[in-house]
């Protein structure tokens, strides 16, 4: 009988030279992105995290639920050099970048490849790496913790209770704005999302943004697909329908990824096997992370001073929601931020019913 290969178990003696060094420090922290690829391994990430009193943040490019984001020791996404005297990466590609940014902060690595074999260069200084299964890995961690450590988090909660209202209450105010921001959607996906749902993610300079404030998630309820090239979030999106026909699965996507996506073989095999996926598409007529970094890169180059960026803009604008309606599905366009959540809800309801929907969400133009 055949059989997958299994990731070797963690050395013993490892985990227990790891366990003693987290109990000793004063500020430990949490990194991951990859964790959630075993949705074993969240609940064993959350018992370790309480256990140690340490707070979890992930990696600039989470790829799946790792840690509950409504949970009071979440911190989000990883923006800066992190502030700690010893950090544990659970699965973390890319930590922080530049990987010398980090100097006098003690580094754990677990991991099933730990160092990043497949990568042409990860360059991360670490103290300690320990390779393995990484449920195994955080169980064993919790197991060596447990009652050994009580760090007060009530400094930490307050931070991040105030930064999550801080966040809400601006999200809130975009939406009183002449124009649909992407916090204003999200902050309203936020408010319809089905606990049960999988969010698919396509979309660079929107991605913040969601990740921030689309917090009603559980395990197995987030996929990132925007990363190591674009146009495959339809096809991710359809995959996890397929796995999982019973939730509910949206495909946020960016326009420019939108057009990097087999459109027509996805509708179509939508159509055709039943796989009825709700895509919100947030449509600002071009490229605008091909123009930012144009404008990063070339502060005084000619397309800054004439202000005409080649191949950045969509134009003309297509009709995408008559995409959706040529195969059998509702295509609706919003362009107000006051009927965000009315056309939301539909695009929930057509789902419900077994079609596919795309709602085309027009935001002020790059």
């Amino acid at each position: 009988m055949a059989s997958m290969p299994a990731a070797p178990s963690p050395d013993a003696a490892a985990l227990d030279a790891l366990a003693r060094e987290l109990a000793a420090a004063k500020s430990p922290l949490i990194i991951t992105e990859e964790a959630g690829r075993d949705p074993g391994a969240v609940q064993a990430l959350i018992a370790l995290a309480e256990a140690l009193g340490a707070p979890v943040l992930e990696a600039w490019q989470p790829y799946y639920y790792n840690f509950p984001r409504e949970h009071p020791l979440y911190g989000g996404v990883v923006t800066d050099a992190p502030e700690c005297d010893a950090v544990l990466l659970v699965e973390a590609v890319l930590p922080w970048h530049p990987p010398s940014v980090v100097k006098n902060t003690k580094v754990f690595v677990l991991g099933e490849d730990p160092l990043r074999s497949r990568l042409p260069y990860w360059g991360v200084r670490t103290d300690a790496v320990i390779p393995g299964d990484v449920r195994s890995s955080l169980l064993g961690l919790v197991s060596r913790l447990k009652g050994s450590v009580a760090r007060d988090t009530s400094k930490w909660r307050a931070k991040r209770g105030a930064e999550r209202t801080a966040l809400r209450a601006a999200a809130r105010a975009a939406g009183a704005g002449p124009h649909i921001t992407t916090a204003w959607v999200a902050h309203e996906l936020n408010e319809l999302l089905p606990r049960d749902a999988v969010l698919v993610d396509e979309t660079i300079t929107h991605r913040l943004d969601l990740l921030r404030l689309v917090e009603r998630l559980g395990e197995g309820g987030f996929y990132e697909a925007s990363f190591g090239g674009l146009g495959v979030g339809l096809g991710v999106a359809l995959g996890v329908k397929h796995a999982e026909p019973r939730r509910t699965v949206v495909c946020a996507i960016g326009d420019g990824a939108f057009h990097y996506n087999p459109v027509v073989a996805s509708f179509g095999a939508a159509q055709e096997h039943r796989l009825p996926v709700f895509v919100i598409l947030f449509n600002n007529a071009g490229y605008l992370s091909q123009k930012t970094d144009v404008a990063t890169h070339y502060p005084q180059g000619q397309a800054v001073k004439s202000g005409r960026f080649a191949g950045t803009s969509i134009d003309p604008v297509p009709d995408y929601a008559a995409l959706a309606r040529a195969y059998g599905g509702v295509g609706e366009r919003v362009e107000r931020p006051r009927d965000v959540r009315a056309a939301l809800q539909r695009g929930f309801d057509a789902v419900a019913q077994g079609r596919l929907a795309l709602l085309d969400v027009i935001l002020k133009p790059i």
